[in-house]
């Protein structure tokens, strides 16, 4: 809200572009979406580019025309700032605070994370670009407050196009936020928080496996090692059987290249409390 109502006094003056993380995954769809949103496609107009870094430094050498007396000031919002330090190389980042540092163009970065170690997570040579001002917004808001905030961002405006289903939502809301407490239960405590990352931390890869047979462990596991030798190509279930029983005939010399894989041999375990495979 405070960068809201911050860049709402120069909008009419600056071109602002809105990237997020959750978004744009990746340097080139970010490139495209900065590109719309400068609105550069009719500059571009039919021109093809040979790749992402030839796209690149067509967007750069438009951000460093003019200078900062003449040209119009661009802010960059990054949210979700974190996820573009997973990006490969960081070389959007890297460039982005490189053209800010310059004289020639008038270029602001926002980035927005609610990670306190972002810094650990840039690069060197995009450290090198950064001002290193931060600024950390600590909220001082009592728990009833939290309520109010978590109602509001999760209720429904009241011109969502079907209105029973939004009063529903919204009704249901009051009870959401309060799902944890009751006159039995009236304050939070520890285990609550405790419970509540232990649900938010599950891993639902594993939770799938959860409840599986041994028999059906280790055909996933052989399963797993096919994928991985075929490189996606298709596989039948007698090839994954062959794999199976290489679990249990952990002897064999003709499976001696199977057993090796790691994860194969973390499994093995599995493998020995399998009955024999009928002939």
């Amino acid at each position: 809200m405070l960068l809201h109502d911050a860049l709402k006094e120069i909008k009419e003056n600056t071109l602002q572009v809105h990237l997020n993380g959750l978004l744009q995954t990746n340097d080139r769809i970010a490139l495209k979406e900065i590109t719309r949103q400068l609105q550069l496609e009719n500059v571009v107009g039919d021109r093809v580019f040979g790749s992402f870094a030839e796209n690149l430094a067509f967007l750069l050498e438009a951000l460093k025309t003019g200078d900062r007396a003449s040209s119009c000031p661009v802010i960059f919002l990054l949210d979700e700032f974190d996820l573009f330090a997973h990006h490969k190389n960081q070389t959007l980042l890297y460039n982005l605070f490189d053209v800010a540092q310059s004289a020639q163009a008038p270029v602001a970065v926002i980035g927005l994370t609610c990670r306190l170690d972002i810094m650990e997570l840039l690069e060197k040579r995009v450290k090198s670009r950064f001002s290193h001002r931060q600024i950390h917004l600590l909220n001082a808001f009592s728990f009833s407050d939290y309520q109010d905030v978590c109602k509001d961002l999760l209720s429904l405006a009241p011109g969502f196009p079907d209105a029973q289903f939004s009063e529903e939502w919204n009704s249901n809301l009051q009870h959401l936020a309060l799902c944890r407490v009751n006159v039995s239960h009236p304050h939070l405590n520890a285990a609550d928080f405790v419970e509540a990352s232990r649900l938010r931390s599950l891993d639902s890869k594993a939770n799938i496996l959860h409840g599986l047979s041994v028999l059906e462990m280790c055909l996933v596991i052989a399963m797993k090692h096919l994928q991985d030798v075929y490189s996606g190509e298709p596989f039948n279930f007698q090839m994954v059987h062959n794999g199976k029983i290489c679990l249990t005939s952990t002897g064999a010399a003709n499976c001696q290249s199977f057993l090796l894989h790691p994860f194969t041999i973390k499994g093995s375990w599995l493998a020995t409390m399998l009955p024999p495979t009928p002939p």
